[in-house]
């Protein structure tokens, strides 16, 4: 309250034949303007500024440690932490641990239901207990809804990719693993460069391909139009006598080795990663339609001691740090402007495995299995 309004007040008072007010009184008043004028403040605040600071609070009560583990190489986090932490201060350390196979999670999953600490304030679960962590409640609803966030996050920020959301709202994925073609460029002239998942099919390759025995490709096995052309697909592969081989290295190394001149449904990050570690020999091409793994979908454990951490994280990764994440582990999403992938994509049918089809995936793996005669695909 200014001297004017004191005055005013005071001449107020004074002509309605009351008392003036105290000194005290002024002072009660001020407190009580300034209290209503900090919670407008709160109240004004975006989705994204109070993740910040519900953030802020955890990292201050936890001394600024964040511990996480997800599937990617200690090397894929050398740009992205770094770059984290930079935009959020606050976050003094990183503990990082890469945890990837399935062995882990099961073990984690029943020291949760015994009431055992995680290790961690989040961490990647294989897809495979991604279901049993819903149902049992070992994963639990975010503090703030996705959607509101993307909405008020830095305007100088990418938005969440569509196919990084979960309908249900309970993960953010924040990497994609993009599949395509790949060939030795000794053994492959220009003019016989693959150029359509058809060329896998190719008489002139038969005896000669390569493919992962694992199944890359589920999103094809859901998607409605693909599906049909998928299954057809699978099938020509064994008509074309392709050799399948466990492991998208071990079909990779083949390649460049001479042994195969072609490998179908690779992953573009290991095989990019290779390149530009000195496997020159090695050419990359991108298929209309593309396979989109959304990958390392990030949860919020029950178990977590900062939850808004893991969601702030999980949102900038998603954002802001696509940039950081494209460069330095080719996990960028390929739809992103500026990312490896976008001026390959752009104008291709782009196609994803949603919820709805990760819950199929165990249904896929089996069909996949009896169609190329592995017992096993992992």
């Amino acid at each position: 309250m200014t001297v004017l309004s004191q005055t005013k007040c005071i001449e107020a008072s004074v002509a309605a034949g009351r008392p003036a007010p105290t000194r005290s009184v002024f002072r009660l008043l001020a407190s009580a303007a300034i209290a209503a004028s900090m919670a407008t403040g709160a109240l004004a605040q975006s989705a994204y500024e109070k993740l910040v600071a519900a953030s802020r609070a955890e990292m201050d009560a936890k001394g600024g440690l964040l511990k996480f583990a997800l599937d990617w190489p200690e090397s894929d986090t050398k740009a992205v932490i770094p770059g984290f932490m930079k935009e959020y201060p606050f976050v003094k350390k990183v503990d990082y641990i890469r945890e990837n196979g399935v062995g882990p999670f099961g073990r984690y999953l029943l020291s949760i239901q015994q009431g055992d600490a995680v290790p961690y304030d989040f961490m990647h679960v294989a897809e495979e207990y991604e279901g049993q962590y819903l149902s049992t409640g070992a994963f639990i609803k975010p503090l703030f809804d996705y959607a509101e966030l993307d909405k008020s996050i830095p305007a100088d920020w990418p938005h969440i990719d569509e196919a990084a959301k979960d309908p249900r709202g309970y993960y953010l994925s924040i990497s994609a693993v993009v599949r395509g073609i790949a060939w030795n460029t000794r053994m492959v002239p220009p003019a016989n460069e693959p150029k359509s998942w058809a060329d896998c099919l190719d008489p002139k390759w038969k005896g000669k391909i390569v493919v992962d025995s694992r199944n890359k490709l589920q999103a094809f096995q859901f998607d409605p139009v693909e599906r049909p052309r998928q299954l057809a697909w699978i099938k020509g592969l064994i008509e074309n006598k392709v050799t399948f081989i466990d492991g998208q290295a071990s079909v990779l190394q083949r390649v460049a080795a001479g042994e195969f001149p072609i490998a179908c449904a690779v992953n573009f990050q290991t095989t990019q990663r290779m390149i530009d570690e000195g496997t020159k020999v090695l050419k990359f091409g991108l298929m209309d339609p593309v396979p989109l793994e959304v990958g390392s979908r990030v949860f919020v454990g029950k178990w977590s001691k900062a939850p808004a951490t893991t969601q702030l994280f999980t949102l900038w990764v998603a954002t802001a740090g696509q940039s950081l994440l494209d460069k330095t582990a080719y996990r960028g999403f390929p739809d992103e402007p500026g990312n490896r992938l976008y001026e390959a994509a752009h104008g291709k049918r782009i196609i994803s495995c949603p919820p709805e089809c990760l819950a199929r995936l165990e249904e896929f793996e089996k069909e996949w299995s009896s169609l190329i005669g592995v017992s096993t695909a992992k």
